[in-house]
């Protein structure tokens, strides 16, 4: 499903979605949704991209916010209206995050991406096609509560999903009536022969 030379899309981050609770973005005709931060709920974020998860209050600026104090993320969705191949995300910055792990699911399909990575692109260790309109999970795992990953770019692949297979309709009333009288003739001749 995809090719060598399918087109990608790639969403990115920046300070801009800091705070929001819901995080809409539209490129390339698929709209993606992010939303439903926990504990949050609003989206940590700088200009190192938006915080995957934000789990301690030391030096996490991403997840602080003015009226409301730090909040902690672990947790949050991403919806995309089309079926998409998901391919990469782009770490900006990471610290702590020796002993986590980051878990990209929809379903039973699943992706774990370990988080002792230097910045830069890292590929999804399942590539899994999403299905349209339903949220993927993302769900962080820290052993020592005190780590910080951003990502600020998030790359897919749209995935054209063949037509669902089509079943002959029910037939229409003329043709039940010649099915009828064919059958009927079929048993009169077949009575007739065997008077005979």
């Amino acid at each position: 499903m995809g090719s060598a030379n399918a087109a990608t899309t790639t969403f990115t981050f920046d300070s801009s979605v800091k705070g929001q609770t819901s995080i809409v973005k539209f490129l390339d005709g698929i709209n993606l949704t992010v939303s439903d931060f926990q504990a949050g709920p609003k989206a940590g974020a700088d200009y190192d991209g938006l915080a995957v998860y934000c789990l301690s209050a030391v030096n996490q600026a991403p997840c602080e916010h003015s009226s409301e104090g730090f909040q902690p993320i672990n947790y949050y969705t991403m919806t995309f209206d089309q079926s998409v191949k998901i391919l990469s995300y782009d770490v900006a910055y990471a610290s702590g995050t020796v002993d986590s792990s980051t878990l990209y699911q929809q379903g039973a399909l699943q992706s774990i991406q370990g988080n002792n990575v230097s910045a830069g692109l890292q590929s999804f260790n399942n590539q899994f096609v999403a299905a349209a309109n339903v949220p993927i999970t993302v769900t962080s795992t820290d052993l020592d509560n005190e780590g910080l990953l951003q990502i600020n770019a998030f790359t897919v692949e749209k995935v054209e999903l063949p037509p669902a297979s089509t079943v002959p309709g029910p037939l229409p009333v003329v043709g039940v009536a010649a099915a009828l009288s064919w059958s009927r003739r079929l048993r009169g001749r077949i009575s007739r022969n065997a008077c005979d």
